[in-house]
């Protein structure tokens, strides 16, 4: 897939991989947006209009035992 000049919104909890794929993306022409958060994200997705999207959240942690 070529990416160059595609813009990408990044939102990844750990800061070690978004900065990992920050650079590989990077380096494969594409222009990186990293989101601090879903909304941040959304509004990457909403008003830059991202042609790819990554996200990675964690799962609520609060209901387990």
């Amino acid at each position: 897939m070529d990416l160059k000049n595609r813009r990408i919104a990044l939102h990844i909890d750990d800061p070690q991989l978004g900065w990992q794929l920050s650079a590989l993306f990077t380096a494969k022409g594409a222009i990186v947006h990293r989101a601090k958060d879903e909304v941040e994200l959304g509004l990457f997705v909403d008003r830059l209009g991202a042609d790819i999207i990554v996200a990675r959240v964690r799962p609520d942690r609060s209901s387990l035992n």
